[in-house]
């Protein structure tokens, strides 16, 4: 390599969901991979703080262009030999009474490269590049990219990586990390090994996807254990339309004062529901009480990130967790159906990290990576 310019073979660990999966070309983007590498990289200047990392990078004449998001000034440039693998994600489990087939993450179509993508990265500011040659393996190993990038997709690393490089990189995560100690066989094998998991922790799995049996939410006990019912027993109270029939929503016991409790693993815009002898899906619409500040009409918040992100590494499954959710903590949303409208909060007290550890101990190959 050069003083100003790098070069690496990128190995792709989890399909890509693509916008332009069928382009050809279509590849991991540098208009997304720049962006994130921008921030990572003025978070580490800043030792933890990326303002602080935006106001040494200006000192050092790292930045170009303006505004809140300024760029660092060095140049991306990705390209992939072979051909591209289109994948339609697949359904894989019916959900509901009525046999509907939900798929697993997205719609889209996905890609895989069948040989090797190349990575170059230059800039006259050998400062720079000496500071992205020291990082670039631990930003792509908190990193994926693309679509549904937070359940695992879009899972790429330098190809000279080993099992343990990755080991010893991803502990080095400000959170303890927990892994799955069984890895599967292919990198879709891992991802509905996630798909799995997910809803084991946040919703729970009815009979028709388990094997004719009910497992109960994993975060529907622990917040029990902290005397918060979750909010779909307060919805089949609110909403009985939603939830008639043969599903009887499970309850604390002795019940519990009723939380906004699934938000705390990421938050949708919509719950919908499939209730018994119907064909037709019924939703709740979810918006924030509080409003945007910058426009009154708009919910302050709508969508939010689940803390959680999966990563893969060679078919192994590795989760990394943030504090993101304590800032919708205490908050109160709206539930809205047809011409309905009731109102439910959020705990005000949530413990991601004891959250997993709770997990781990019902959980025969989970556990936190020592």
């Amino acid at each position: 390599m050069s003083k100003f310019k790098l070069e690496f073979t990128l190995k792709q660990h989890t399909p890509l969901i693509h916008f332009q999966a069928e382009q050809s070309g279509a590849t991991l983007r540098a208009t997304e991979l720049k962006p994130k590498l921008d921030r990572f990289l003025l978070t580490k200047l800043g030792e933890g703080d990326y303002e602080k990392g935006k106001e040494e990078a200006k000192k050092r004449g790292w930045l170009i262009g303006k505004g809140e998001h300024p760029a660092l000034d060095y140049k991306v440039k990705i390209l992939h030999e072979g051909e591209n693998q289109i994948d339609f994600p697949k359904p894989f489990v019916k959900r509901g009474t009525n046999g509907y087939v939900a798929p697993y993450f997205a719609d889209g179509k996905s890609i895989e490269h069948d040989k090797t993508i190349n990575l170059t990265i230059s800039s006259f500011k050998r400062d720079i590049i000496e500071a992205i040659e020291k990082n670039i393996s631990l930003f792509f190993t908190f990193e994926n990219f693309g679509t549904r990038q937070s359940k695992g997709f879009g899972s790429y690393h330098l190809s000279t990586t080993t099992n343990d490089d990755f080991q010893e990189l991803i502990k080095q995560h400000k959170n303890p990390v927990f892994h799955f100690t069984s890895s599967s066989k292919t990198s879709k094998e891992a991802l509905k090994h996630i798909d799995i998991f997910y809803r084991k922790i946040k919703a729970g799995l009815n009979p028709k996807a388990n094997h004719g049996k009910h497992f109960k939410s994993l975060l529907f006990e622990y917040m029990c254990t902290k005397d918060s019912g979750w909010e779909k027993r307060w919805i089949k109270e609110k909403f009985p339309e939603v939830v008639y029939g043969e599903h009887k929503p499970i309850d604390c016991k002795p019940p519990k004062e009723y939380h906004y409790i699934r938000a705390l693993l990421g938050l949708a815009e919509l719950n919908e529901y499939y209730p018994y002898g119907q064909s037709k899906k019924l939703q709740i619409k979810i918006e924030g009480v509080k409003r945007d500040p910058s426009d009154k009409k708009k919910a302050l918040y709508q969508r939010f990130k689940s803390p959680l992100t999966f990563k893969i590494f060679n078919n192994q499954v590795y989760v990394i967790h943030n504090e993101s959710y304590k800032e919708i903590l205490g908050e109160e949303f709206y539930f809205m159906f047809k011409k309905e409208k009731e109102k439910l909060a959020l705990p005000q007290e949530f413990k991601i990290y004891e959250f997993l550890q709770f997990v781990a101990s019902k959980t025969t190959n989970f556990e936190e990576l020592s």
